[in-house]
Order: C-alpha cells, then sequence, then structure tokens
C-alpha cells in the first residue's frame, strides 16, 4: 500500500464514520472529503472538477423535475385516491392492492415523493377501517424501494452505477434490464410483506392517538376581556378561563398582537382578547363567566357558530425543510405559520414537555392544532408534510398527461437508444417547464441538492481511489482472501457488503464505491464484470433493516409512531431474502463468463 492509498481509504473511513455518526449532514461530510483531496494534492483542481461534468448527475437532477412534476399536477394523487375504490376492510387486502401499485409507480418516479403523497392517503384509509398506520407505512416505504430495482431510472442508484460502469468501459445498463432480477425480488418481497412480515409489524398507536384526549372536537375561539370586567388587573392563571375543563388558553391578544411570555402569566387588561383551545361542553361555562364576551356573540345550536373550527394533525418534517436545525421557540409556528405545536415524537419517543428547546431534524413527526384554512395554507408549502388526506385540486388533465408523456418520452427512447438517457431527462425536465406543469422556481426546489452535493462528493473518492490504484488495491485483497472460492461467493460477498453498508450510509455513496471495486474484482478473477456490476446496484438499494439509511424509511419512522427494533424486526428478514435471491439468480441470468 502506497502513502496516497493509505490517505484516501483513511479519508473514506473518516467519511463513512462521520455519516453513521450523523452530526454533520452527508453531503457537507461529502464535500468536506472533496476538499480535504483537494488540499492534500490527492487530487489536482483539473481532475477533482471532473466530477461535475458526470452524466449521472445531470440525469438524478433531471429526473426529480420529472418526478415533481407528476407530484404538482396531480397524476400521482390522482392515482392514489383512484384506487381506494378496490380496497377491502382488512390490512391485508389493503396492502394486496398498495404494494404493487406503489411499486409500480416507483419503478418510473423517484420513490420520494410517491411515498410523500401516499403517506397521508393510507393514514386515511387505516382510520376508516379501523387499521393501526403502523401496519401500512413500512410495507409503502419497502414497496417504493422494491419499485426502484426494476427500472434504470426507478432510483437515483441505478443512475449512478450505469454512469460509474460506464466511465469503466462497461455498457451502461439499459432501462429494464435490472428488472430481470428486479421483478422477482419485487414479487418474493411482497409476498414476505403479506404473509410472515404482515405478522411482524408492530401495531403502534401514532402521535395524534396517543395524545387525543377523552374530547374529540376541539374548536378556536375567543373571548374579549370587557372594560369593566372582574378579571382585569388579573394573572389568567388566576381566573376561571384557566380552570375550564378540557380548555386550554393559547394566546392573549392585545391592540391586534400577540403578547409575548407565558400565556398563563399575561395580566388581563380591558379588550384583550384570549384565544382559547376548548369543546362544546365547555362553551356554556365560558359564556356564563361575568365580564367576558365570545366573539362574535352567537346562541348555540347543534354546532358553535361563533368559532373556527381546530383540527389537531400530524405533519412531518420534510427532506426539504427550511426548519431542520432550527427549534420550535426560535420558529415561532404560532406567528409565522398560525398553528400551534402541541407534541414532538422522534426516533420512537412522544415529547411533550421541553420540547420548544430541541433542534427539529428531518423526519420529526410533529403534533399540531390549527384551523382547516391554516392546515391548507401548510399543504401548498414544502416545510411540514401533513399526513391526512385533503382533496385534491389537481391541475388541468392537459398538463398531467403532458408530465405523463414526459416520462413515457424518456423510458421509451432511452430503451430504443434514441439518446443518450442522460440527455433525453433533460430534454423531458425543460418540456414540463415550458408547458407549464411546473413553475421554474419549483423546478430549481425539486432538485434535492443534498444528494446532488453527497454524489459530487462521493465522486471525488471514488476517482481519487482509481487515481492512486486504491481499487485495485482493495480488488486484489477481495480475490486474495475469497478467489479461491469462486466467483458465486465473492458476488455474494459484495452484494451483502453492499447491502449492509446501506443501511447506515447513502445508497448512492455505496453505489459509487463499490461498482469500480466489483468491476476490477471481475478482472482479477478473469469473469464478466456484468453480474458483479448488478449485484451492487441490488444491494446498494437493499435498505430495509434501519429507518436512516433510505430517505422513504425516515418518512414514515415517525409517521407511523415506530421504534427503531421494528425496522430491524422487519426488515432483517427482507434483506436476507433480497441477498439470497439476488445472489441465486443474477449469475443465472448474467453468466460469468458470457
Amino acid at each position: 500500500m502506497t502513502l496516497e492509498i493509505g490517505i484516501v481509504l483513511l479519508l473514506l473511513l473518516a467519511t463513512f464514520v462521520a455519516m453513521v455518526w450523523e452530526k454533520v449532514s452527508a453531503d457537507v461530510v461529502a464535500m468536506a472529503a472533496f476538499c480535504v483531496l483537494l488540499a492534500t494534492g490527492v487530487l489536482v483542481p483539473e481532475e477533482a472538477f471532473q466530477v461535475f461534468s458526470n452524466e449521472a448527475v445531470v440525469t438524478v437532477s433531471a429526473m426529480f423535475v420529472l418526478s415533481a412534476a407528476l407530484e404538482r399536477t396531480g397524476v400521482i394523487g390522482t392515482l392514489g385516491h383512484a384506487f381506494n375504490r378496490w380496497l377491502g376492510h382488512s390490512d391485508w387486502s389493503v396492502l394486496l392492492v398498495m404494494l404493487p401499485v406503489v411499486a409500480l409507480l416507483s419503478a418510473f418516479i423517484n420513490n420520494t415523493p410517491v411515498v410523500v403523497v401516499f403517506m397521508p392517503i393510507m393514514i386515511s384509509l387505516a382510520a376508516r377501517r379501523n387499521i393501526k398506520p403502523s401496519k401500512l407505512l413500512i410495507p409503502l416505504s419497502f414497496a417504493s424501494i422494491f419499485g426502484g430495482t426494476c427500472t434504470l431510472i426507478g432510483t437515483s442508484t441505478n443512475l449512478i452505477v450505469s454512469s460509474t460502469a460506464e466511465q469503466h468501459g462497461q455498457e451502461p445498463l439499459s432501462m429494464f434490464e435490472l428488472g430481470k432480477v428486479g421483478l422477482i425480488l419485487a414479487v418474493a418481497g411482497i409476498l414476505y410483506l403479506l404473509t410472515i412480515g404482515r405478522r411482524l409489524l408492530p401495531a403502534r398507536e401514532t402521535l395524534a392517538t396517543l395524545l387525543q384526549n377523552s374530547e374529540s372536537k376541539q374548536y378556536l375561539t375567543e373571548v374579549v376581556i370587557l372594560p369593566r370586567s372582574q378579571l382585569v388587573g388579573r394573572r389568567l392563571a388566576d381566573t376561571p378561563l384557566k380552570d375550564a375543563p378540557h380548555s386550554r388558553a393559547l394566546e392573549v391578544i392585545r391592540e391586534g398582537e400577540s403578547v409575548s411570555g407565558p400565556v398563563n402569566d399575561v395580566v388581563l387588561q380591558a379588550g384583550d382578547r384570549v384565544r382559547l383551545s376548548t369543546v362544546l361542553s365547555s362553551v356554556r361555562e365560558i359564556t356564563s363567566l361575568e365580564g367576558l364576551q365570545i366573539l362574535p356573540r352567537a346562541e348555540l345550536g347543534v354546532e358553535f357558530v361563533g368559532a373556527l373550527r381546530a383540527a389537531i394533525v400530524e405533519c412531518v418534517i420534510g427532506p426539504k425543510s427550511d426548519l431542520i436545525g432550527r427549534t420550535i421557540r426560535d420558529i415561532n409556528f404560532r406567528r409565522r405559520f398560525g398553528v400551534l405545536i402541541l407534541a414532538v415524537h422522534r426516533h420512537g419517543v412522544n415529547l411533550r414537555e421541553n420540547f420548544e428547546n430541541v433542534e427539529l431534524e428531518y423526519g420529526d413527526t410533529l403534533l399540531i392544532e390549527g384551523t382547516e384554512t391554516t392546515l391548507d395554507r401548510l399543504r401548498d408549502g414544502s416545510d411540514l408534510l401533513l399526513l391526512t388526506d385533503a382533496p385534491t385540486h389537481p391541475e388541468p388533465r392537459g398538463r398531467q398527461w403532458i408530465a405523463v408523456g414526459a416520462i413515457l418520452f424518456v423510458v421509451l427512447l432511452a430503451t430504443f437508444g434514441v439518446l443518450p438517457i442522460s440527455a433525453l431527462a433533460v430534454i423531458g425536465a425543460v418540456t414540463v417547464v415550458l408547458t407549464g406543469c411546473l413553475k421554474i422556481e419549483e423546478a430549481y426546489r425539486a432538485i434535492d441538492w443534498k444528494i446532488i452535493f453527497l454524489i459530487l462528493g462521493m465522486l471525488s473518492i471514488g476517482l481519487a481511489l482509481e487515481k492512486t490504484r486504491g481499487v485495485d488495491w482493495i480488488a486484489g485483497g477481495i480475490f486474495h482472501s475469497l478467489g479461491g472460492w469462486g466467483p458465486w461467493v465473492v458476488l455474494g460477498v459484495l452484494c451483502l457488503a453492499a447491502s449492509v453498508l446501506t443501511e447506515f450510509i447513502s445508497n448512492n455513496a455505496v453505489a459509487i464505491l463499490f461498482t469500480p471495486i466489483a468491476i476490477q474484482t471481475a478482472a482479477a478473477l478473469d469473469v464478466d464484470a456484468r453480474p458483479f456490476i448488478i449485484a451492487v446496484a441490488v444491494g446498494a438499494s437493499a435498505c430495509f433493516a434501519t429507518p436512516i439509511g433510505y430517505q422513504t424509511n425516515t418518512l414514515v419512522y415517525g409517521a407511523g409512531g415506530y421504534l427503531f427494533r421494528d425496522f430491524l424486526k422487519v426488515g432483517i428478514p427482507l434483506n436476507l431474502i433480497y441477498w439470497l435471491i439476488a445472489t441465486i439468480v443474477i449469475p443465472f441470468v448474467w453468466p460469468f463468463v458470457p
């Protein structure tokens, strides 16, 4: 081993450790490695900046835009709501329909928007059918992974494997080449979730169910303190308002501004408006108090006319949220969004005390309270993903067909090799913007820049391993350690190693690093590299045992009220099934000696 190889391998190890540690974002870690390679001279600038011209980066970015167009025009949502009529009333019957539908969509669309759209649909279906959402959300995430292994564009991992292989003198993956093994894996995964996996899924309560009180109909209303009221000059905590059953003071508004500080410590003044969250059974008690009046004054009928209906719903911090890394106290949700935060759910723990100072993370689930109007505004943003089903307001059907046509354009022409997929994806992305399916600002927001910079940083490490001949050194080590067992065993070990690593670090990072190693190992064994390339693609996407290795797993983690061990319990058997099938099937479809 040379000094340069040692530096690169040490940097690679440090990168892996930092990604697993999760104290710094993975994209920042990868770009820090890029800078270290420049600073140490392992890569000169001309070499390092080659990664920015990598076709995989362009293709992945364009596919993000195309997926966003399908989501924005309502195509995904329309399909999701349409299949409701085919569902039965048990979790098994729901899974029987949902798993193939989601897998099929994810074969052609980035799986994160598929899961984002389907989560509230599945939670709503669970509520109507008296099914625990935890019985449906892990399968939802896993089904999106199943579909991703079936086509070239199913996941960015496949695009990276294909591009990296092409740079090393191999034929790029064709559009449906992975489907030869991906379909078998998808069917096996669906059968597992319908049988053994279904029994291993927990029946957990979601955050909203755990924290709901006995009164289900909550209302937001305001009372005004009259000029000669006995409440004037008293702390709110010392007034009868504090003791009204099933009621909670949210804020005191004075001269149009919310009074700062703990609401119970506010000393009331004439003209103050106290906003309350209450229930119908407490309304008469509040109206009987002297010195205040409900706004607007109204008679009670079957429904309370003088109040805005308050809804308690769950939402998830999205992958592109500006709230990540900020505390609830700093954000001031009440002023910014018009909602009240009731609790935070993270890593299987429901936080109700002192959560105002907790820095929010991607995947955190919040229990919020607000009016329907306020919640509708939140649905239009990207900071919070509401887990409540809402009526869809799709774009005109013409634009839906344009978005679908753009995807079909990429798939068909790439299948017949008319143009490289990178060129087709860019043409498709520009088309959906020019035709109004997606605004240009939405297109830029659709690109997950964290993934893009993660890919760029890891590509630089891969380039450094090649330049220093570190790839040859690793492949030689694998050959000397396992070569005597034959290529079948080596392929199985590479696939398993890729699958294990992708549980803890980005699947894209694993794809970038393992593909050249697989190609060099095949060369050392004097066999065809194709089965090893396919094994890396499959292994790098097989992330089922942890909620942190794949974006969709992180999304459903908090929403389903899951614990970390739930993924281990359901996912490890599925990982083993994937690994065994891939190890057995791949050499038959792609022989070691063509």
